[in-house]
């Protein structure tokens, strides 16, 4: 179900103006019935012979006024009845205000019960739906361009599939249960959705372009189950994000192997965690004499079974569960505990964005801090371009309170995604990190060579430091320092080491200072 007007968030706002519109009739309805009085008398006293005939007409169209108006009155009566069965339903938390779909606890509760009772020999298809870019859709034309977005795609979603139990899960997140024959309908309906999104619409004299990803699990193809159906849609949603979004896939064998593999390394990744199998080695970070002023934290996992696994592999299944909170503390433990015997030098430590959306956050770095004794002052945080592209107020709202207890805060990547140097006035960082894709190509690209003379420029200007990431050449070296940036990192300077050896370069270096 949709609501009928959009703009109208508390759904009391759409029956009000239906209200009172029917009393509006009704006052008009008492008006005419009056004027035509009025005539009628006034008729009489003039031309005698033209009363009756007046009051004829005046019965029979009274008469056909008179049942509108009831009808009217028991429409009006039906309309309040319905608006307080809408107002119980909203709430009851079970009607989305904005979109109008089923809330995420009414969706799980109606989609179980549709698959539960489905026909014996028919399929069923459970839509995962992602709405691309509503993060840059809010910050470009404001919230309520992106409130009237999922408004857009929930209306589309119900002319397309009227007979779909849909719901909003939170966010731009979608799903929905749509009778299907076979993964091939499925599959079609999901590109005609797509197609449709992709329709461009006017919002407040704004012309949008919307698009959305959406991954699909058959059912009972591949489960019976609606929680394993919701699982094996959002891997299909994973896919279908990977593949360039705005895409549909259709969750397959394969997807099942490589669910299975995850959950596997998952496990084994708890394990580790427990019996001390992870690592952390370090790449120092040096200054434009070549000192060392800070070490980046890398974790490392050597597994007795799988051998060395990559943080490519194992860190992205521990963000998609809450394991990574347990290894984000794991790893900001260790490497502040290792960076004591570092005297005077920095460490940097990968924070996830996952971690950021959690309120505790700030509570767990200051209990770190305070466990290990370790001064704020050397601790940098680093988050990639793209998890600062979706910092919500809440999240940068977190990043000033670790400011604020003197910790720094890094933008590791930047260039790889879409962030502008507007960003750059909004966000509470200290340190730019330029991604190594522009490093390799100095000297090589004009462009590279002017956008990272900019970019420091900038950050000089706003006081930031800027590092130069991967570092491979002494060619790179020299022109990264040309370009102004003034601090350095990659193998051409050192390799990630462990920590006996990082602290012996350590502790040469100051020794030849001294």
């Amino acid at each position: 179900m949709v609501m009928d007007a959009y703009g109208m968030h508390k759904v009391t706002s759409f029956w009000n103006e239906e209200a009172g519109f029917l009393r509006e009739l009704g006052r008009s309805h008492a008006g005419f019935t009056l004027a035509w009085i009025g005539l009628t008398l006034a008729g009489l006293l003039v031309t005698p012979w033209l009363g009756p005939v007046s009051l004829v007409a005046f019965v029979v169209t009274f008469g056909q006024l008179g049942r509108l108006h009831r009808t009217l009155r028991r429409t009006q009566g039906d309309l309040d009845t319905l608006r307080v069965e809408q107002q119980e339903l909203v709430e009851r938390h079970v009607i989305d205000e904005i979109t109008g779909l089923l809330t995420r606890r009414a969706f799980l509760e109606a989609a179980g019960e549709a698959i539960g009772s489905r026909e014996a020999g028919k399929s069923l298809a459970f839509f995962a739906l992602d709405m691309d870019n509503l993060k840059i859709l809010n910050d470009s034309f404001g919230h309520r361009a992106g409130d009237f977005a999922l408004f857009h795609i929930a209306t589309t979603l119900t002319r397309l599939a009227p007979r779909a139990v849909a719901g909003r899960l939170g966010g731009d997140e979608f799903a929905f249960v749509l009778p299907c024959a076979d993964e091939d309908e499925a599959l079609a309906f999901g590109e005609r959705l797509g197609q449709a999104l992709n329709k461009p619409v006017m919002a407040g004299g704004r012309r949008l372009s919307l698009s959305a990803s959406l991954g699909v699990a058959m059912v009972p193809e591949r489960t019976h189950y609606l929680s394993e159906a919701m699982q094996f849609a959002d891997v299909a949603l994973y896919a279908a994000k990977k593949a360039g979004r705005n895409k549909t896939c259709v969750f397959d064998a394969e997807m099942l192997s490589e669910l299975k593999h995850r959950r596997l390394i998952e496990r084994e990744l708890r394990a580790a965690i427990l019996l001390n199998e992870l690592d952390l080695h370090y790449q120092p970070i040096q200054g434009p004499d070549g000192h060392l002023v800070a070490v980046e934290a890398l974790l490392r996992w050597q597994s007795p079974s799988r051998g060395n696994i990559s943080p490519a592999r194992f860190i992205p299944i521990a963000e998609s569960t809450a394991l990574i909170d347990q290894l984000g503390e794991w790893v900001l433990r260790r490497a502040l505990t290792d960076a004591g015997d570092l005297p005077n030098a920095s460490v940097s430590v990968n924070v996830s964005a996952n971690q950021l959306t959690r309120d505790d956050v700030v509570d767990m770095v200051a209990r770190v801090l305070e466990e290990t004794d370790f001064p704020p002052s050397r601790l940098v945080l680093e988050l990639t371009e793209s998890a600062a592209i979706n910092a919500t107020p809440d999240i940068c709202r977190r990043l000033q309170s670790l400011r604020d207890m003197g910790i720094r805060i890094a933008l590791d990547d930047f260039g790889t995604g879409f962030c502008g140097f507007d960003y750059l006035r909004h966000l509470p960082v200290d340190t730019i990190k330029i991604d190594r894709s522009y490093i390799a190509r100095l000297g090589d690209s004009e462009t590279d060579n002017v956008f990272v003379s900019a970019l420091a420029s900038l950050a000089s200007a706003m006081r930031l430091n800027v590092v130069a990431e991967g570092i491979e050449t002494e060619k790179q070296m020299l022109l990264a320092r040309a370009a102004g940036c003034n601090l350095f990192q990659g193998y051409h300077l050192a390799r990630p080491m462990p920590k006996a050896d990082i602290v012996r370069m350590h502790d040469h270096a100051l020794r030849k200072c001294a």
